[in-house]
């Protein structure tokens, strides 16, 4: 009986170990395939990150032209106030700056035009363009005949000149007494845009594109076709809400390819700039590998199946197996994903860099992109190992960037523009944006940057402040005149009074010609004073910020502006403490600045108080307020409208009467401060306008090396 019940007894725990066996098979084969959804999940978010970043380079490149554009309305500005003068001479001057500039083929420009009230075409930098061209009926010349004042961006055309794909941007050109007087035309050269797109690319499925509105005005793969097409009326870019700066969305190339595409609008414009990245290839690496993890859990389940048959043992043993070759494929698919993107990041025109940053500012360079020897002529490698890359820098550019990186991490961005020294010796100017991508628990965060070359910008906005130091002068003309000649009268009168003395008394009045010649003498170094600083302010200084006493700066400014605020009744009032700490800036530009700010004082002022004979009033004062130090101009000028406050540093925005200002002067002001590494507000105060302007304070360092100071 019990050798019959032993079978019996067997059978059902051979069905449990089946059952057992299906289950574990199952369980690995759900585990696989959950594992393979996470990994997808995965993919499509990382190739999300990288087409935004690649989407925020792309915007950066359509910035950087954008910028240049600026600088180029403003020149044409300046050539129509010289124009309108009679300053030949100068207007040919700013011609030959915008034909240079534009041949030169950095930005990518085709020509810069400049049209007349009438549409007819006044002047264009392409050579050989003389013959008449009737620009009138263009959208981008009627809608600032319309009354539009700001950037205009045309839709893509043919140019009639150039004859090649271009978009027009425009702004209007004002006469002295603010009336439209023309339009100044700067055409981007989209098949060159189209290949600086190019060289964005990460993938050669990739592209990258930039809209105008719903039309392409540039891809980096089919230039030639895709130009001044639409976009279909199916397209997700056309669902964005007007509102959405930035986004990104799966959808379909025109070849039909699914792609994840990443958008980012430019501010201010009906521009959008798009990178497409083929979600095939993000994919590629995910289908290869679900493949391998099926098999493996196929596997697994078979084994299970042996295990349950050959012992706890080997199913432990072939377990640690298939976790090493998982390991292993692990680290060889993060490596040909780190050698990929290492060489797509080489090929881009800046350096990007990336580190950790903690939350007092101090900064670790973890990675450098191999284009780093293309933009500042030092390898990734060579950065990576120098004990401290800031010291490339100014001593005390380097002091602020700490400060810099601990607002990059509490805000999540941050841009700064300084100078940096290039491997062959060389000082560029450079604009370093950085940006949070990853924050943790203990307050540090991973941060990633982009760092530029902008130093022919640099040197066309220097060009601009001359061009604004020489108008300044033009404008104190008459002051200046009347300062000159109170010491040559008075120089006059005691010439001629000692001359009389010596024939009626001889040598009896030799005590008073004495006299009359010391007081000849000191009206002399007065006229001497005036002038050396009419030589000062005219010259051009291009140099960087130094250490520099604020009061030398205000002395000259004052020594200019006495006559012209004199005969308009104003009292200027210097308050300057005696210790006060030397400032970084550069004399010239700052004279300038204060120049500008105490003329537009003396406007205000006269506009504003009812009675000619009532005596107004400039009061310039400064103090230190931390690491800087903050300078006050305050004046009686009666304020300035709540509605204009935010628009004083536009371009061409003035309050002044037409034919009295051309809106460059607190633009010149601002952009001066921001060189400066310091910067200007403007607020009212209980009589008029204060103007505040706030300087970095020279370091010990550099003020020790101002005074003759060596170090070894």
């Amino acid at each position: 009986m019990n050798a019959l019940a032993l079978p019996a007894r067997g059978t059902p725990r051979r069905w449990l170990a089946w059952i057992a066996a299906l289950a574990i098979a199952g369980t690995l084969l759900f585990a696989g395939e959950a594992l393979i959804a996470r990994l997808s999940r995965d993919a499509t978010d990382s190739a999300r990150v990288e087409a935004e970043a690649a989407a925020d380079v792309v915007h950066q490149v359509l910035l950087r032209r954008l910028e240049a554009v600026e600088v180029l309305h403003r020149l044409t500005q300046s050539w129509l106030v010289l124009r309108e003068s009679g300053n030949d001479q100068g207007r040919s001057a700013i011609e030959t700056e915008l034909a240079s500039t534009v041949n030169a083929g950095q930005f990518g420009f085709i020509q810069v035009a400049i049209i007349g009230r009438d549409g007819w075409m006044l002047w264009s930098s392409i050579p050989g363009s003389g013959a008449p061209v009737y620009l009138g009926d263009r959208e981008h010349f009627q809608v600032h005949a319309s009354g539009l004042r700001g950037l205009f961006i045309s839709i893509p055309l043919v140019g009639r000149v150039s004859q090649r794909w271009t978009v027009q941007l425009t702004r209007p050109l004002l006469g002295p007494d603010g009336a439209f007087s023309g339009v100044a035309v700067v055409s981007m050269d989209l098949h060159d845009l189209s290949d600086a797109l190019a060289e964005i690319q990460f993938r050669p499925q990739d592209s990258a594109m930039i809209l105008r509105g719903t039309l392409r005005a540039a891809h980096s793969r089919l230039p030639g076709t895709a130009i001044g097409t639409e976009l279909p009326a199916d397209d997700p870019l056309r669902r964005a809400q007007p509102d959405q700066m930035t986004g990104s969305t799966l959808r379909n190339t025109p070849e039909g390819r699914p792609s994840i595409t990443a958008w980012r609008r430019v501010a201010g414009t009906p521009l959008t700039v798009a990178y497409i990245q083929d979600y095939a290839a993000s994919q590629a690496g995910v289908a290869n590998l679900a493949l391998l993890v099926r098999l493996t859990a196929g596997a697994g389940g078979a084994m299970t199946l042996m295990l349950v048959w050959l012992g706890l043992s080997l199913r432990a043993r072939a377990a640690s197996r298939r976790a090493a070759e998982t390991a292993d494929i692990e680290r060889s698919l993060a490596q040909t994903a780190s050698m990929t993107y290492a060489r797509r990041i080489a090929g881009l025109p800046g350096l990007i860099y990336g580190g950790d940053v903690r939350p007092d500012g101090s900064f670790t360079l973890t990675h450098a992109s191999e284009s780093a020897e293309r933009v500042i002529g030092w390898t990734a490698a060579h950065l990576i190992d120098m004990p401290d890359p800031h010291d490339l820098m100014e001593p005390e550019e380097a002091a602020r960037q700490a400060d810099f990186y601990a607002a990059v991490a509490q805000h999540g961005e941050g841009q700064r523009e300084f100078r940096i020294r290039r491997a062959d010796g060389l000082w560029i100017w450079v604009r370093d944006s950085a940006r949070v991508v990853d924050r943790r628990a203990d307050g540090s965060a991973e941060m990633v940057g982009y760092i530029a070359d902008i130093s022919d910008e640099r040197a066309i906005q220097a060009k601009l402040q001359n061009a604004g130091r020489l108008s300044t002068l033009g404008e104190m003309a008459t002051g200046l005149a009347h300062e000159l000649n109170q010491p040559l009268a008075v120089m006059s009168l005691a010439a001629d009074n000692a001359s009389r003395a010596l024939q009626r008394r001889g040598a009896a009045a030799l005590p008073d010609i004495q006299e009359r010649l010391s007081r000849i003498g000191q009206q002399a170094q007065r006229a001497r004073d005036i002038v050396d600083h009419l030589r000062v302010f005219g010259r051009s200084d291009e140099g960087e910020p130094e250490p520099l006493a604020l009061d030398q700066a205000v002395e000259g400014a004052s020594v200019l502006t006495n006559g012209a605020l004199h005969a308009a009744g104003i009292d200027l009032t210097i308050d300057l403490p005696a210790e006060l700490p030397p400032v970084m800036a550069r004399l010239v530009p700052l004279e300038q600045a204060i120049v500008n700010l105490l003329m537009n004082a003396r406007d205000a002022i006269e506009e504003h108080r009812s009675d000619r004979d009532a005596q107004g009033w400039i009061r310039i004062a400064a103090a230190v307020e931390g690491p800087m130090v903050a300078m006050t101009i305050a004046d009686s000028g009666g304020g300035i409208p709540a509605s204009h406050i935010d628009r004083l540093f536009e371009p061409f925005f003035t309050t002044k009467a037409p034919g009295k200002g051309t809106g460059l002067g607190l633009p010149l002001v601002h952009a001066a401060m921001k060189a400066f590494g310091g910067s200007i507000t403007a607020t009212n105060g209980p009589d008029g306008a204060v103007m505040t302007l706030t300087f970095p304070i020279a370091g010990t360092a550099i003020a020790d090396k101002a005074s003759g100071t060596t170090f070894d």
